[in-house]
């Protein structure tokens, strides 16, 4: 089905009204997974910005996901609300992709100029999100809160980390191609979500995106990490 949502699954465990376990359990996957890569992240055997943003992209993105499943599956009790808290780390996820990517580049000039630009995009999302919330009534329409975080989101990774990684496989190195492809594997969710691509009821446009973005976060991580073991002036050993 195109253009339209099924109908939530609603059921009862332990006494409980809850709601999409589907969407729960894709979430709750998918936040693990980041999770576990930010955990692995942590405990690699260097240091500088390279790797410091990448540990705080694959922490913040795993929480926001993580807690968004909650969000899901308690929907009858809390509505949108339950989601704030998971939609809140979504644009820090972001910055911090941006910022890793970033600061591969050669031109430090270029660095501290994009930072700027990042930490700026950064504060008006969450000013457009204030704003949607005073001035539309997001209780009938919660989407639209969602909207700014959205658009945030597809030019972040379609930009700061697409571009930039296209461009880093053939100026540093071929191992920049693996975070491209993550990203050629999670663009298309932006699709799925936006168009309302739901294939079952079992398996909604939430679960079809987090398909590809577990596929996405894995190129990631093994991208990065490979960079990582090279010798690059952005990357330092302990």
């Amino acid at each position: 089905m195109i253009g339209k949502d099924f109908d939530p699954i609603n059921f009862t465990l332990f006494g409980m009204d809850l709601a999409d376990p589907t969407d729960f359990i894709f979430d709750i996957i998918l936040g693990i997974l980041s999770l576990t890569l930010a955990y692995r992240a942590f405990k690699l055997n260097y240091q500088g910005e390279f790797l410091a943003a990448w540990q705080k992209f694959f922490l913040y993105f795993g929480l926001s996901i993580f807690l968004s499943g909650f969000g899901h599956l308690f929907y009858n009790y809390f509505h949108f609300y339950g989601k704030l808290l998971g939609w809140f780390f979504i644009p820090l996820s972001i910055y911090w992709i941006e910022r890793a990517m970033i600061s591969a580049h050669w031109n430090p000039k270029i660095i501290a100029k994009a930072n700027k630009i990042y930490l700026i995009k950064l504060l008006l999302v969450y000013v457009a999100f204030f704003a949607v919330w005073m001035l539309v009534d997001v209780n009938a329409k919660p989407q639209l809160l969602f909207l700014p975080l959205a658009i945030n989101t597809i030019l972040g990774l379609l930009i700061g980390a697409g571009v930039f990684s296209y461009k880093f496989k053939s100026k540093i190195s071929p191992s920049f191609k693996y975070v491209f492809y993550g990203i050629v594997a999670i663009f298309p969710s932006a699709f799925v979500f936006l168009l309302k691509i739901n294939l079952h009821p079992y398996f909604t446009k939430n679960d079809f995106s987090h398909v590809l973005m577990i596929i996405g976060m894995s190129f990631f991580y093994y991208g990065f990490t490979k960079v990582m073991k090279e010798k690059h002036p952005f990357i330092k050993a302990k």
